[in-house]
């Protein structure tokens, strides 16, 4: 996986976001792990000199990689990613600071690094959800949703996991932070799910 490549390289996770001189947000984690997706010559092409949003970088925007894009959602032009990370002091996430591995004391098992989100946003957007303003309920396009039946989420260590709407978003909750020592159950019951492939799941789409 790019994260845990990233991480392996640089050892410590991309920050969400990258800032400016006044601290504005102007670089996503999406455009950083670039290199670890087979990306190498479009991350080279973008101006990290010059924000998100300027027209050069702008104009990188239609060649979003597939793999940024739910499964039966890569179409020509299309621009918006529906994978996300959860933004907070709490989280894996802290905005423009880093992580190492061993930051995340509940375990990497237990802690969510990427989520599905739609409608989602623009893949090069240093916007993602924000820990302290997001719905933890399932589905919710304030959280987790997706054009599946179940959204899912990737773990830190690598595992895909469907997540149903009997989980309580107190467990959610729990599954966005990085040291709050809580037990999670991952079973039928608890309603998480693993996946052997996230793209082989029903839609609720016609």
């Amino acid at each position: 996986m790019a994260v845990a490549n990233y991480q392996d390289a640089k050892g410590h996770y991309p920050t969400a976001y990258q800032v400016d001189a006044d601290g504005k947000p102007i670089h996503s984690w999406r455009v950083d792990i670039l290199p670890y997706i087979e990306h190498e010559t479009l991350f080279r092409q973008y101006r990290f000199s010059e924000p998100w949003d300027s027209a050069a970088n702008a104009a990188l925007l239609e060649r979003m990689p597939k793999t940024y894009v739910l499964h039966g959602l890569e179409k020509p032009g299309n621009a918006v990613t529906n994978y996300l990370v959860v933004v907070g002091d709490e989280t894996a996430w802290p905005g423009p600071k880093t992580i190492a591995a061993a930051d995340i004391k509940d375990g990497t098992t237990n802690t969510i690094m990427i989520v599905e989100n739609r409608p989602g946003v623009p893949w090069m957007s240093p916007r993602d959800l924000s820990f302290n303003e997001m719905d933890f309920t399932i589905p919710s396009h304030r959280g987790v949703s997706s054009r599946y039946v179940d959204p899912a989420v990737v773990m830190f260590d690598g595992a895909v996991r469907r997540l149903k709407p009997s989980l309580s978003p107190e467990a959610l909750r729990a599954m966005c932070t990085i040291r709050g020592g809580e037990k999670i159950g991952f079973d039928e019951t608890g309603g998480v799910e693993l996946l052997r492939d996230g793209r082989d799941r029903p839609t609720g789409e016609p």
